[in-house]
């Protein structure tokens, strides 16, 4: 990309979005409508635990916002980025990306790993990685011993949720995921709650809700994530609502907690074998930038 673009990394200026956009028109035949959702995918760190590329301005947000205008965009390498090229030159060894971010965030099916566990694994030979673990954070749940061995497993993402006083506050969301979907669902639920949900039409195959029974232990939600803080949507309980029981139903309410289908392309243990360690030079650049 560097060469195609002339984009450079940390240590530069950042370039024109448009004009790389325009480079990758030209070298790859592919014009914005489809480069550009790419290229932000790159810089965001709820899709990436290693953002590739670096931008400045609006690229979106976990809120679901979407990006600003190419216009109103800059991009570069980041250290990681840079590092990629490198490898793909020969310049450097071989570095584990495709086994860390796996391809949840192209929509497919091979989940993300920790990348200090991916890396540890390798330079140590270590059987596994762990478990799976999303760039957004949250819980992953499921038959991760099925996951290692290479077969089609279904993991449960769930939200990070601490317990304040009166309160349950979501800090973390699984993957794929806005924060205002978990807010707007949450309130929306607990309204409801009480009420007998009941479609005029359902889909073959599809058994009608059943009724919402007593008031919920959620009161009120709000969502007071920010910059400084991060995420934070705030559950209020209502008056004597027991906690654990209240944590269960927060849980219960989609999106705060989805199925996912993956699978990993080979048993884990084989991937991590069958690793090129012929040069470490790569590991050891990868491990300096963690």
């Amino acid at each position: 990309m560097s060469a195609r673009t002339g984009l450079g990394g940390p240590e530069t200026g950042y370039g024109l979005t448009t004009a790389v956009l325009e480079a990758l028109d030209l070298t790859l035949g592919m014009g914005p409508r489809y480069t550009y959702p790419l290229l932000v995918d790159l810089t965001a760190s709820w899709r990436l635990h290693l953002p590739l590329l670096d931008g400045s301005g609006n690229f979106g947000s976990q809120h679901g916002d979407p990006p600003a205008d190419a216009r109103y965009t800059e991009v570069r390498l980041s250290g990681i980025g840079e590092l990629a090229l490198a490898a793909e030159r020969g310049e450097v060894g071989p570095v584990p990306l495709g086994l860390i971010e796996g391809s949840f965030y192209r929509g497919g099916r091979v989940p993300p790993f920790a990348p200090a566990r991916v890396l540890e694994a390798l330079t140590a030979g270590a059987p596994d990685a762990g478990s799976p673990i999303m760039p957004t954070g949250g819980t992953v749940d499921g038959n991760v011993d099925r996951l290692l061995a290479g077969r089609p497993t279904r993991l449960t993402l769930g939200s990070t949720i601490a317990r304040e006083p009166g309160a349950l506050v979501i800090t973390e969301v699984p993957f794929d995921v806005t924060v205002d979907d978990v807010a707007v669902q949450l309130e929306h639920r607990a309204r409801a709650a009480g009420h007998r949900q009941q479609a005029d039409y359902l889909p073959a195959g599809m058994e009608a809700l059943q009724p919402l029974t007593g008031p919920a232990p959620v009161r009120q939600v709000r969502d007071e994530s920010s910059g400084l803080t991060g995420i934070r949507v705030v559950c209020d309980l209502a008056r004597d609502a027991d906690v654990a029981q209240a944590e269960a139903w927060v849980r219960s309410v989609w999106p705060v907690t989805i199925e996912v289908d993956s699978q990993l392309p080979a048993p884990m243990g084989q991937l991590l074998a069958t690793w090129d360690r012929g040069d470490g030079s790569g590991l050891g650049r990868l491990g300096a930038l963690l």
